[in-house]
């Protein structure tokens, strides 16, 4: 008696019972609206880059004024910390910090680059005068504890200390610029998926992941938004269950990723974290299809189509009502899907050994669809430089810039340019030149010889040799006035014979300038 009530509860509010509503399939897939959009690079740019460089293509999504700002915040982080470090040694690499700016950030991220073109086992041997290990560009666009510098002050955020409610806080902004720049320089075509991908990452942070099937087992995950050929639309990164911020189920990640991309006849593709009944009615009533992988455990799922066991090549398949087909199919394994576009129709698929097989069209594009973020993972991987840092929030910021801004530039500079073929490590290297200052037919730099510095005394009476220690004169003046400041300034009968015009400068001086 309990069970009528309930199921009469369930009609009148107006919803369609969970069971009882599988049939075999008739091929009444509901009909979205076409879609219509005109995928790639917007039109009124299209003309105006058929002849461009990767750079241009690179700058589209990754400008100067965003490294301007990324220049900016890292010279705001620095001062406070310098101000904050006042147990910092005097000859600390910490007090020789300078402001940075436009040209060097952008040869700091090509020197990145650079890095992971030419691989070697350690930061400072790019910058080493042994003639195998060494390399010589490095030296000629910028010295070692410069580098090093400039990566341990580099910063993307500002007001650390207001936001560290977000866990995110210090590349949301990073985040939503680049989100915005692929979302404005590409119109995504009528197929879309959705999948992970970590950002390798072996230290101490609270919602780092353990992922088996990924090639780095630990690291940042990402929820990526691709498109066929493997451009990146949207990124959300996962900061926990515990983030107050986003609500990281799979239903919530996937129309959060979608939002703007509703009600225009897309049909999105998805692995079994994200398929589900409940998502595939929610996409329709927005005129989207979902085509995936689904676990066999959600719930209204058809129990003839989990249940039953199957033979290689043998499938079954059922229908609901609004037109979702529920289909389990056997090749090596058991394969379970959920379409609202497909229905149980197979077709013919040629191998590579020239034979032909029969499989199913959900199989078949739902392959063809997913390998977008398979793709866009490999080519990243390929080349990467995130080795190259040690703050969780700087080799996601470097994955961000240097690898799915990178591919996605490549992704244009195919669609609208002559170059089809140009492989992914060709791009970065004429990405990594612009950003450098270095021409491809430019003569190299003459390598800058390192000079020691050795602190010498005068020959002769101390009394009669001594002059005022330059840089201690230097510091005083501003305090004291010339005048004062040489009569207070120590005398000493050492210089410098290495420096120009051999300065007369004390031991403490000298080992500040010099070390």
């Amino acid at each position: 008696m309990s069970a009528i009530i309930l199921l009469v509860i369930f009609y009148c509010s107006g919803n369609t019972p969970p069971l009882g509503t599988w049939s075999k399939p008739k091929g009444n897939q509901r009909k979205v609206i076409p879609f219509t959009e005109h995928p790639g690079l917007p039109t009124h740019l299209r003309s105006s880059m058929s002849n461009a460089s990767p750079a241009d293509f690179f700058q589209l999504l990754v400008s100067d004024s965003l490294f301007q700002e990324i220049a900016d915040r890292t010279n705001r982080f620095a001062i406070n910390k310098i101000a904050r470090s006042e147990e910092a040694s005097r000859f600390a690499r910490l007090r020789k910090w300078v402001p940075t700016d436009l040209e060097e950030i952008k040869k700091f991220f090509g020197l990145i680059l650079f890095m992971g073109i030419t691989k070697l086992p350690r930061l400072a041997e790019y910058w080493s005068t042994n003639n195998i290990v060494g390399h010589p560009f490095p030296r000629t666009i910028m010295p070692r504890n410069r580098f090093e510098l400039i990566l341990q002050m580099l910063h993307f955020s500002e007001d650390d200390e207001v936001n560290k409610k977000d866990r995110l806080h210090r590349i949301r902004y990073l985040l939503q610029i680049l989100n915005e720049q692929f979302q404005k320089h590409y119109t995504p075509g009528e197929d879309l998926c959705i999948d992970e991908s970590v950002v390798p990452f072996r230290g101490r942070i609270i919602f780092r992941q353990y992922n088996k099937q990924k090639r780095h087992k630990y690291g940042i995950k990402e929820f990526k938004l691709c498109c066929i050929p493997g451009y990146t639309y949207k990124v959300n990164v996962y900061a926990g269950k515990n983030d107050e911020t986003t609500n990281t189920t799979p239903f919530n990640v996937v129309m959060d990723l979608l939002n703007g991309l509703l009600n225009k006849g897309h049909t999105l593709y998805t692995d079994n974290w994200y398929t589900s009944i409940e998502l595939a009615r929610a996409l329709l009533d927005n005129e989207t299809h979902l085509v995936g992988t689904i676990r066999k455990n959600r719930r209204h799922l058809p129990k003839k189509v989990i249940r039953t066991k199957l033979k290689k090549g043998e499938f079954i398949a059922q229908e609901n009502k609004d037109g979702i087909t529920a289909m389990k199919w056997r090749d090596k394994r058991e394969v379970l899907v959920l379409s609202t576009k497909h229905s149980d129709r197979f077709v013919k698929i040629k191998k590579r050994k020239g034979n032909v097989v029969m499989k199913p069209q959900i199989i078949t594009d739902y392959n063809t669809a997913k390998g977008a973020v398979d793709l866009s993972d490999q080519m990243a991987a390929y080349s990467s430089p995130l080795r190259k840092s040690v703050k969780w929030y700087k080799k996601l910021a470097i994955d961000l810039l240097l690898n799915t801004s990178m591919v996605n530039a490549l992704t244009l500079y195919k669609s609208v340019t002559k170059h089809k073929n140009i492989q992914i490590v060709d791009f970065r290297r004429s990405v990594m030149m612009n950003l450098c200052g270095v021409s491809q037919n430019a003569a190299p730099k003459e390598i800058p010889k390192r000079v020691k510095h050795t602190l010498e005394k005068k020959d002769g009476l101390a009394r009669k040799v001594r002059r005022t220690c330059r840089q201690c004169y230097a510091e005083n003046v501003p305090i004291m006035g010339s005048k004062q400041a040489k009569t207070k300034t120590q005398k000493v009968s050492t210089y410098c014979g290495s420096c120009p015009k051999k300065p007369y400068l004390c031991l403490p001086c000298f080992n500040k300038i010099h070390f």
